[in-house]
């Protein structure tokens, strides 16, 4: 098992907080601390649980994801790899947050 904790999100953040410094204005971004975590509960199910700094669900899709569920599973064995090596790690990938407001129409 393994979380993501997703350093691209928050260096890219970092990036632009220092920036801001520098010019003397005021950091207008924070880092929520998003960290998704594959729960495997057996050969074809995953219950994903996202969360923030203060252990909060912040979860991305608009269903009960504490169920197993096989498209978890999916997003794990399938998605989430291509995603770290090829998004997150090459600055890409900055987490799924533009993802989560349209999935909760706004609302999250």
């Amino acid at each position: 098992m393994w979380c993501i904790l997703f350093p691209a999100a928050q260096s890219s953040i970092l990036d632009r907080t220092i920036s801001q410094v520098f010019k003397n204005e005021k950091p207008d971004r924070k880092y929520d601390g998003y960290t998704s975590c594959p729960l495997v509960t057996n050969y074809n199910t995953v219950i994903l649980a996202e969360f923030d700094y203060s252990g909060q669900p912040l979860e991305t899709f608009p269903i009960d994801q504490s169920k197993e569920r096989w498209t978890m599973y999916h997003m794990k064995a399938d998605v989430m790899p291509h995603l770290y090596w090829h998004g997150l790690l090459k600055g890409f990938w900055g987490g799924p947050g533009p993802y989560r407001k349209i999935m909760h129409l706004g609302m999250k």
